[in-house]
């Protein structure tokens, strides 16, 4: 069972500030520690603002670039260059300030490379099995409880497959490829952001391990850590200790 942890963060902006620095802190650490960190991003607006924050910052956060390894944890099924796959999202962030390895930059296939969503999951699996394990896996959680490209309503059967294609996504796109909770679970590290709202009712849900929600099944990790700014939690009791 993994450890939990919630920071809460005052506003949408501090929250996007405090995740980019934990996460090159982090990074820097696990370098010093073994030589490479590998990332596990996600999509969404939350982290794409997460992202740019990163690339303001990564200058002056003596991370190495060239041992960085770069996966993601779901993508929609369309072409390389499509403008919303979140691959060429983050790397037309990233890659302009970090100097990094191709080699070292694992995409989720696309239409462009594989014949269907679920032959790009397989290839992925592969992929991910002949490389080390991932050091931190990044996620954004929406309102229906999603993350990465786990709906609801694809919790019933679990998957022992690290990741599978879905042809049924209420997206821009119906077609994406995406870990599983084993392949979610499979990370050393876990980082949920949630911010607005919108999201309170689901952010409530997965704390208190509501089962129809797919974050609540995040606990096979080393560690989960919330991130989370005052508006996501406004449903979710704390106790105030004077101490």
């Amino acid at each position: 069972m993994a450890s939990q942890r919630l920071m809460r963060c005052e506003d949408r902006e501090s929250l996007v500030a405090r995740t980019a620095t934990l996460l090159l802190d982090s990074m820097r650490r696990r370098q010093h520690a073994s030589g490479s960190v590998s990332l596990s991003l996600t999509g969404g607006d939350l982290a794409n603002e997460v992202y740019d924050h990163v690339a303001l910052a990564a200058s002056d956060s003596a991370v190495k670039a060239s041992d960085v390894h770069l996966w993601w944890n779901w993508d929609f099924f369309v072409a390389t260059d499509n403008p919303d796959r979140n691959s060429l999202q983050a790397l037309s962030r990233l890659a302009g300030v970090w100097s990094l390895d191709p080699a070292k930059i694992h995409p989720i296939p696309s239409s462009s490379v594989s014949s269907d969503p679920e032959a790009g999951a397989a290839q992925y699996v592969q992929e991910m099995a002949e490389n080390p394990r991932i050091d931190i896996c990044l996620l954004e959680l929406r309102p229906d409880g999603r993350v990465a490209g786990i709906f609801p309503r694809h919790l019933d059967p679990p998957s022992s497959a690290w990741a599978v294609g879905v042809t049924d996504a209420s997206m821009a796109h119906r077609e994406l490829v995406t870990l599983t909770r084993a392949g979610l679970n499979a990370c050393t590290e876990i980082w949920i952001m949630a911010s607005g709202e919108d999201v309170a009712d689901a952010v409530r849900s997965a704390l208190a391990g509501d089962l129809a929600c797919p974050a609540s099944h995040l606990t096979g990790a080393h560690s989960v850590m919330w991130l989370v700014d005052e508006a996501a939690v406004a449903d979710v009791s704390f106790h105030h200790c004077t101490l």
